[in-house]
C-alpha cells in the first residue's frame, strides 16, 4: 500500500486558457498541500504492478498537468475506501476519487466533475435464480458491501435491514464470498464488480445484475471546507478537458462514450 504523500497542485487554470488566473496566496497554499486519495476500483482506479491506472486516474493526472502542478499519478495515495472516505470527511486538505455524488453526500463535500457515469446495482450468480422485483425483496437475501461505500448507503436509505447487509473493508473479500456462495449478491458499481470477477477467473456469463439501485456519476470529492477558489480552479481544468475533447478520448479508451 502506498504511504500518504504530499503533493503540489499550484498556479494556473488550464493549459488551454488564454487569460491568466490570479489567485490568493491562501488558495495557492491550499492547492500546494492538497492530498488526493483513491482506492482499488477498476476500471476507474486501480494498481496493476506498474502503478496506478484507470479512467479516473488519467483524468486526475491531466488535471494535475493543467494546473501546472508538476505532479503525476505517483503522488496519489492508494487506501481502503473507508479510510480515504473518512479522511476526506474529517480533515481539511483531503480529496477522494472516484466518489459517487449522491443526495445524502451532497453537503458533506465539495465536488469536481463529473468524470464518468456509474451504475450501482446488485450482481448475483444466475444459478441463484434471484427474482428481485422491488426493494422489499432484498430483505430476503444476504448482500455483500464495502463499508461506507455508496452500495451500502443506498441499501440503508431504501430500508434494507442491517442484518441482511454484510460490510467488509475490501471488495476482494466480497468477490471471494460471492464466488463461494457465502453471499447471495454484491451491492456495488456494476462495471467494477464484473471487472473484479473476471480478473479472478470467474466466467462473467454465470453472473447477472438482479437489481439496479441507482445511476449517477463519479467525481473528485473534497473536504467541505475547501475554498471555492480552489474548487473552481480544479473544475476549470476539468472543464477545459471536456471542451477540447481530451475527456472523451480518455473515456473511449475504456469503451465509454458519454458522461450522461
Amino acid at each position: 500500500m502506498r504511504n500518504l504523500t504530499r503533493r503540489t497542485v499550484v498556479a494556473g487554470l488550464a493549459a488551454f486558457t488564454s487569460l491568466p488566473l490570479i489567485r490568493s496566496s491562501r488558495a495557492d497554499s491550499e492547492l500546494q498541500s492538497l492530498m488526493v486519495m483513491t482506492e482499488e476500483y477498476p476500471p476507474f482506479n486501480y494498481e496493476d504492478g506498474t502503478g496506478l491506472n484507470g479512467i479516473s486516474v488519467e483524468i486526475i493526472e491531466e488535471i494535475f498537468k493543467r494546473t501546472n502542478s508538476g505532479h503525476s499519478r505517483e503522488d496519489i495515495a492508494l487506501l481502503p475506501w473507508a479510510r480515504g472516505y473518512n479522511l476526506t470527511l474529517q480533515r481539511p486538505g483531503h480529496a477522494l476519487f472516484s466518489t459517487t455524488r449522491t443526495q445524502d453526500r451532497e453537503d458533506l463535500f465539495k465536488w469536481v466533475g463529473p468524470f464518468v457515469p456509474t451504475v450501482i446495482g446488485l450482481i448475483a450468480k444466475k444459478s441463484k435464480n434471484l427474482q428481485i422485483k422491488t426493494v422489499h425483496d432484498l430483505a430476503n437475501i444476504r448482500i455483500g458491501v464495502v463499508k461506507d461505500d455508496v452500495g451500502q448507503l443506498l441499501l440503508r436509505a431504501q430500508g434494507v435491514p442491517d442484518d441482511r447487509i454484510e460490510p467488509v473493508l475490501s471488495n476482494e473479500q466480497n468477490f471471494r464470498k460471492l464466488m463461494a456462495g457465502r453471499v447471495d449478491a454484491i451491492s456495488y458499481e456494476t462495471k467494477v464488480t464484473r471487472w473484479g470477477l473476471q480478473q479472478r477467473g470467474a466466467d462473467i456469463d454465470d453472473y447477472e445484475t438482479v437489481y439496479e439501485l441507482d445511476r449517477g456519476e463519479l467525481y473528485l470529492a473534497l473536504h467541505h471546507e475547501t475554498s471555492d477558489e480552489v474548487v473552481e480552479a480544479l473544475q476549470d481544468a476539468f472543464n477545459s478537458m471536456v471542451q477540447d475533447g481530451t475527456h472523451e478520448m480518455i473515456l473511449k479508451r475504456y469503451g465509454i462514450t458519454s458522461v450522461t
